[in-house]
């Protein structure tokens, strides 16, 4: 399911600058507000460089705090 079906019309600001950097490889620090679309900027990108024909573990996501606990269970 591409992400335009999940409602995606556009990239937040957040989004616009960050998933190139992360589509690189490159490490990010990401700060803004609650609603932003931060969430999203670390899941694309992570979610694009999943290779399908591997099967194998290629991606971890830890969280210490509740609210994204629950949203990636």
């Amino acid at each position: 399911m591409g992400i335009y079906e999940k409602v995606f019309e556009r990239p937040s600001p957040i989004q616009e600058e960050s998933i190139p950097i992360a589509l690189t490889g490159s490490d990010i620090l990401e700060m803004a507000k609650s609603g932003t679309g931060k969430t999203a900027a670390f899941c694309i990108p992570a979610l694009e460089k999943i290779d399908q024909d591997n099967n194998v573990i290629q991606g971890l996501t830890s969280s210490s705090y509740l609210y994204l606990s629950i949203r990636f269970p």
